[in-house]
């Protein structure tokens, strides 16, 4: 954990299970960085155990496939990785046989010999669990891990099955070790940026006096995996969620951000002030489990564009299982300054994104000074740690915007590692292998951390025993998890702040699915323009009803041009006309061009024509783009419009619709026509070469903070675009339709067969 300022003493590691995925994946890549970064000393040896056969060349050769695979560093050097692998070798061994241990213990003091000095000895058990009581007795029946200060032995996780089994293997380890030999790893304490959690808090003081309850509203947590259990069903189906990431990770990350100052960086000292925190953990009884954890199951769906199966239907899963895939929790800290502060905690396989994430949302200001409307809410300053897979520290609060009225809303203050620094950080593994043969274990855990945290979740899990066999709710592959997570947090007022999408060119699914997800491009394929246009209403419907149940108001971004006009036409007719709360509806425009409204160019015109003049929508409530003004004054005067009307919030529309050109261009984001990408710039003008005009055009970045984007497009001329956007190489300078992916929103396609002819999914 901290810079190593003396020469390392000669070291030899013992890896059991020295041919399974751990070593190969993650050990030996580890290793091999170190080696390149000379933070190895110049004697060290690495001795794989294993029951397979391998000649010594036959191991290194296998073991240099994997670290071409998975080190940071890529593909290995030839020079490089022959000098390394002269420090491996491998050694045939029975864990089961005492005399296998001796023969061991013997190996290591030959080259002890060789060297002429003691020799640091780390024996890390990269085995089952069930071999971790006979690995640790066996080795301790021999004098190979007798020295308390050279020897050490590093247990992985899952440390224990529950609090009982956890305390045996305690009991059993402190009778054969001292505690400061065992080094009980959990990987997530490497990574760089949970490192980086104690530097943020203790040595920056503008921090540490807001990092209380009288400051912070609310804590979430989040570790997200896009994966399902990867063919490890019957491991899983005796784990879970709960445990297999909860009651480690989870709880380690919560200990971080609530643990008092330590005195200074000594293992005990850091150790200590974590173990308080999970003291501090309420406890839940039996009655309040239902209320505050959240299991489910992840159920079929879509990841990045492609099917994903149920849990119930992987390889050995029973197909009755009452496992949880994913679980949320909120946890409370009964402490002088965590008291009535929320933790709330979710992790899950098959979620939207791949994410670890700590947010920290502030109390909002006791007086609103800077608004009109008293009642309007106000996005609180946040701060955002994200941990993988992008690294960094994010602070949000408000700002004024440029412009004649006084409106806030919030801007961000940025850390991000790789923007930072050229060095890249190394993997939480070489951190960890490090500290361990150095001897410090402030990132490892302690015997009472690990039951304190056994202690925390083992209500949870009896009161899931006892429900037995009752099913477990469903979320669909690629989502956020189940509403009944959601519910959760809205108990008190809050929300789960889910991540950006990941490209949208990548999740594309198709029209079959019932159910849209949020950061997924649905695509739905229709025979003619009049069932694309009759399914767009729809939705039009749809989300309209859902924004007034929830926020009171729907607030939509029309276009114009002929894609939407069948959809118009079709929303003041019956039965759309009845079922839209059009006296709760605002309407705005995402581009415009040079003419007045009364100009049968004007798409605000159209819009009047087709639709706004037969809807009983006020005439208030309606916010043209004044085309007839200069351009500049009137992209000025529409985006101080947009100040004035969101008044300090994210600009974020209920629905915007769009459509596309032949030429791959949306709202007026033109192909080679740059534009802002200032993340604060709301609308601009722009001078279209090719149309020898000006346009007035949203910007993406505030296109993307959409609840739902709808794009329309028939025809066969626009099949090549179609094809270029969804299916092409990202070039959203030839194509800028590719520019919409929506940061945490639905993403709609509506088209027809001829515009759908090019794309390999319509004809696979």
């Amino acid at each position: 954990m901290e810079f190593s300022k003396h020469q390392l003493d000669p070291t030899v590691i013992i890896i059991f299970g020295g041919s399974g995925d751990l070593n190969k994946r993650k050990l030996i890549p580890a290793l091999y960085n170190l080696f390149l970064d000379k933070y190895l000393p110049d004697n060290f040896q690495v001795i794989g155990l294993g029951r397979t056969e391998f000649s010594d060349e036959d191991y290194r050769n296998m073991l240099r496939e994997e670290v071409s695979q998975y080190s940071r560093r890529g593909i290995t050097d030839d020079k490089v990785w022959n000098a390394f692998s002269q420090h491996i070798e491998y050694f045939i061994m029975d864990v089961m046989k005492k005399e296998s241990f001796q023969q061991l213990d013997t190996k290591i003091g030959s080259l002890e010999d060789t060297w002429g000095v003691k020799a640091n000895r780390l024996f890390y058990l990269s085995v089952a669990p069930q071999l971790f009581s006979t690995i640790a007795t066996n080795l301790a029946s021999t004098q190979a891990c007798h020295d308390l200060e050279c020897s050490r032995i590093v247990i992985e996780k899952p440390f224990g099955h529950d609090l009982e089994s956890a305390r045996e293997l305690n009991k059993l380890l402190t009778e054969l070790y001292d505690e400061k030999q065992i080094f009980r790893i959990d990987h997530y304490l490497g990574k760089e940026t949970v490192q980086n959690i104690l530097t943020f808090r203790f040595a920056n003081t503008i921090f540490e006096p807001l990092w209380n309850r009288n400051y912070i509203d609310h804590v979430q947590i989040t570790v997200a995996e896009t994966v399902g259990v990867e063919g490890r069903g019957a491991y899983y189906e005796g784990s879970g969620a709960l445990r297999d990431m909860v009651q480690n990770h989870v709880l380690q990350l919560v200990s971080m951000i609530a643990m008092e100052p330590p005195i200074n960086l000594d293992a005990d000292e850091i150790r200590n002030k974590k173990v308080d925190v999970l003291k501090a953990v309420r406890i839940m009884e039996e009655e309040e489990v239902d209320k505050y954890a959240i299991r489910a199951q992840y159920d079929k769906g879509w990841i990045k564009g492609k099917k994903a199966e149920g849990y119930t239907e992987e390889e050995g899963v029973d197909p009755e299982s009452t496992t949880e895939t994913y679980t949320a929790i909120k946890f409370n800290i009964d402490n002088w300054r965590w008291q009535d502060v929320p933790f709330y905690v979710r992790t899950g396989k098959r979620m939207g994104d791949k994410c670890s994430v700590i947010t920290i949302q502030l109390r909002k200001p006791p007086h609103r000074a800077f608004t009109k409307d008293y009642n309007a809410s106000r996005e609180p300053n946040r701060i955002i740690i994200n941990i993988q897979p992008d690294m960094g520290i994010t602070i949000r609060f408000q700002a004024k915007r440029p412009g004649i009225y006084h409106i806030l809303n919030p801007v961000e203050m940025v850390f991000d590692y790789q923007q930072s620094y050229d060095a890249e950080p190394p993997e939480a593994y070489e951190a960890l292998l490090l500290d361990a043969i150095e001897g410090n274990a402030a990132l490892f855990m302690r015997a009472d951390q690990v039951e304190e945290a056994w202690k925390v979740v083992m209500p949870i899990l009896d009161k899931w025993d006892k429900n037995g066999k009752h099913a477990l709710p469903k979320y669909s592959s690629g989502s956020w998890g189940p509403q009944e997570a959601d519910d959760l947090l809205k108990l008190e007022g809050h929300e789960w702040i889910n991540p950006k999408a990941t490209n949208v060119k990548e999740t594309v699914i198709e029209e079959n699915d019932q159910h849209p997800k949020k950061g997924i491009t649905n695509l739905h394929i229709y025979e003619n323009k009049d069932d694309l246009s009759y399914s767009a209403a729809e939705l039009f419907v749809r989300k309209a009803r859902e924004a007034v149940d929830s926020k009171g108001r729907f607030v939509v971004c029309l276009t114009g041009g002929s894609s939407p006009k069948g959809m118009y036409e079709l929303l003041k007719q019956e039965p759309f006309i009845n079922q839209v709360p059009w006296n709760k509806t605002y309407v705005f425009w995402g581009d415009e061009r040079p003419v007045p409204i009364e100009d049968k160019d004007s798409n605000a015109g159209m819009s009047y024509q087709a639709l706004l003049n037969d809807v009983p929508v006020p005439r208030d409530h309606i916010f043209p783009i004044h085309g007839e003004l200069r351009a500049d004054i009137a992209a000025l005067q529409y985006e101080e419009s947009l100040q004035e009307f969101f008044q300090g919030m994210s600009p974020r529309f209920d629905l915007i619709l769009l459509g596309m050109g032949a030429d791959g261009h949306t709202a007026s984001l033109f192909p080679h026509v740059p534009f802002s990408h200032k993340s604060m710039t709301w609308v601009k003008e722009m001078w279209v070469e090719k149309m020898d005009t000006y346009r007035i055009s949203l910007m993406p970045q505030l296109i993307n903070q959409a609840e739902c984007i709808a794009f329309m497009a028939f025809g066969e001329q626009k099949a090549d675009a179609l094809h270029e956007v969804l299916e092409g190489e990202y070039n959203p300078e030839e194509y800028p339709a590719q520019l919409i992916k929506p940061e945490d929103g639905e993403l709609h396609w509506f088209v027809d067969h001829l515009a759908a002819a090019k794309l390999n999914k319509a004809n696979s």
